[in-house]
């Protein structure tokens, strides 16, 4: 077996308009779906009951998609995304402009952990 591609990412958020609105205006993602599901087999996908879940899709760009959900029901609890907590997780993308996608994801409110860009000085993501 061999994995040929990362097809799609999910992300389970609070607020859909608003996780679209960043993912679409923040970092250009095209929105190519929205709706609402609640079919008997997504209960044995996702091994709950009586679920039913807002979804959206994006496209980054490369035909990956990012997946959001938000669960009408059953509700969740929001996590402290912490980066040292257990199943946090990160992503990565390339941009053609780092000074300008920063400027904009602040613009957003996304908090940033540095003042600035960091160089990375060795190995395989050097500079």
């Amino acid at each position: 077996m061999t994995v040929l591609r990362v097809n799609h990412v999910n992300v389970s958020v609070l607020d859909m308009d608003a996780a679209i609105t960043f993912w679409r205006d923040g970092l250009g993602m095209s929105l190519t779906g929205r709706g609402i599901v609640e079919y008997d087999h997504l209960d044995a996908i996702v091994g709950m009951s009586d679920t039913t879940i807002e979804w959206a899709e994006l496209d980054v760009g490369d035909g990956t998609l990012v997946e959001l959900f938000r669960y009408q029901h059953p509700h969740g609890t929001p996590v402290d995304p912490t980066v040292t907590n257990p199943g946090t997780t990160h992503f990565a993308f390339e941009v053609d402009d780092l000074d300008t996608v920063t400027a904009r994801l602040v613009s957003f409110g996304v908090p940033t952990a540095s003042t600035a860009p960091v160089t990375i000085p060795f190995g395989d993501w050097a500079g």
